[in-house]
């Protein structure tokens, strides 16, 4: 499926690795251009080397801290500067720690906060105005499951991506008829550096959490793209304000 996108320009956010990167490597594939941000620049160079060849029209990393307001402003600016409009966000962010709620220190709670909400409101706020004018946009935040069946240990989270959820589902019927969607989504259980990191790199708590997924394993960045990238695309024009899992039936619910 041919999805529009060639020559649009696209945001991608944590794509030195993981499934930022993987969504990265796919919207290549459609011709789009990519701007890669992280904190990472050698990792994001070596990114864009190979969406180059693997067909996006451009490709150029911009290193960016989420966790400072003043590195995504400068940020920003340089992309208004020297990139122009931003047709596609893809808003990708590290998760905050684990804890408890009894556990979890106030100064934590700000830090969680400007990571995983501040920071993605800041970026839309920035981007969507242009894209709002140009009449034609996309914005889709990869957030997780526990925003529809919070998890336990992960009480910040489970608060702010939640947060973030109902902002722009808020955003989505805002910004409808000018041509812009909004959509989510909910990741399950990936194979990727944070979900080790939560499992503290044990193999058989790993395949615990895999026996638990329905599907009976644990996915890969390259399963989840593509739904990333449909939903970037023209032939999702009807699809907005939606939360969608990538989760092998992880979530129970009847509109999981």
């Amino acid at each position: 499926m041919d999805l529009g996108i060639r020559g649009r320009t696209a945001l991608v956010l944590g794509a030195s690795a993981g499934i930022g990167e993987a969504v990265a490597l796919a919207l290549a594939r459609e011709g789009a251009g990519l701007v890669l941000a992280a904190r990472r620049l050698e990792q994001l160079q070596s990114v864009a080397r190979r969406a180059t060849e693997l067909g996006a029209s451009t490709a150029r990393a911009v290193p960016i801290d989420l966790t400072d307001e003043h590195s995504i402003e400068s940020s920003v600016e340089v992309l208004q500067r020297e990139v122009g409009a931003i047709d596609i966000a893809v808003l990708n962010g590290g998760g905050p720690v684990s804890g408890k709620f009894s556990d979890v220190s106030l100064e934590r709670w700000d830090d969680a906060y400007r990571l995983v909400l501040r920071s993605m409101l800041q970026l839309t706020a920035a981007l969507v105005p242009v894209m709002r004018r140009r009449r034609w946009g996309r914005v889709v935040a990869l957030t997780s499951t526990s925003v529809k069946q919070p998890i336990d240990a992960l009480v910040l989270s489970n608060a702010f991506r939640t947060a973030l959820v109902a902002a722009l589902r808020t955003l989505a019927s805002e910004v409808a008829k000018d041509g812009v969607t909004v959509n989510c989504i909910a990741t399950g259980r990936v194979d990727t550096a944070r979900l080790r990191s939560l499992y503290q790199g044990d193999e058989a708590r790993l395949r615990e959490a895999a026996a638990e997924v329905p599907i009976g394993r644990i996915a890969s960045a390259d399963e989840y793209a593509p739904l990333v990238a449909f939903l970037c695309g023209e032939p999702a024009r009807y699809v907005t304000g939606q939360t969608i899992s990538i989760d092998g039936g992880l979530v129970r619910g009847l509109f999981g």
